[in-house]
């Protein structure tokens, strides 16, 4: 284990860091997915079987979403996965992808931890599903939802990389510069 750690430092202070940082940022997400999918199966067969929303329908009704029923159900427990999967993704890519050593404050972990949730709502409520309806005209469907993460998980990146984690004092140096 030591050996690895120590391959992996001398990778991370290689030309090769950008690569490490996102195969690391990768690992986060294959944990983040199967913590997403557990909490929707979970909230959809068990915790919310024959929950009925209204007030949540006539919210997403007000906005032109036509929602009922069972669709509804689909949309909290959605929302739900979502919440709890950015806060496993912002634990984790906060420790282990973009950690930079400087001390965080309150206000860093709420601001990181809210541009983390909408950095994953964007590719994952608004992005994903356009592509999935774009690509499965072309495909199966299975397949289009495999060919979104060639797009999603990329652009998830890079925003948080230089959106959400971007240090406040990194900047600043480089305006300066």
């Amino acid at each position: 284990m030591e050996k690895l750690k120590k391959w992996l430092n001398q990778l991370e202070s290689s030309s090769l860091a950008p690569l490490v940082q996102f195969i690391k940022f990768g690992i986060v997400g294959v944990s983040n997915t199967a913590i997403s999918y557990g909490i929707e199966m979970l909230c959809y067969y068990v915790l919310f079987r024959n929950a009925e929303f209204p007030a949540t329908a006539g919210f997403l009704q007000r906005l032109g979403i036509p929602a009922e029923g069972e669709q509804v159900k689909v949309v909290v427990v959605s929302v739900i996965a979502l919440v709890i999967s950015a806060m496993n993704a912002f634990y984790w890519n906060s420790r282990y992808v973009f950690e930079t050593g400087e001390k965080r404050t309150a206000g860093w972990v709420i601001r990181t931890y809210v541009k983390t949730l909408a950095s994953y709502a964007l590719t994952g409520l608004v992005i994903a599903p356009a592509l999935k309806v774009w690509l499965s005209g072309w495909m199966p469907y299975y397949l289009a939802s495999l060919a979104t993460l060639i797009v999603t998980i990329p652009v998830n990146f890079v925003i948080n990389k230089f959106w959400a984690y971007a240090s406040p004092g990194k900047k600043q140096k480089e305006a300066q510069a």
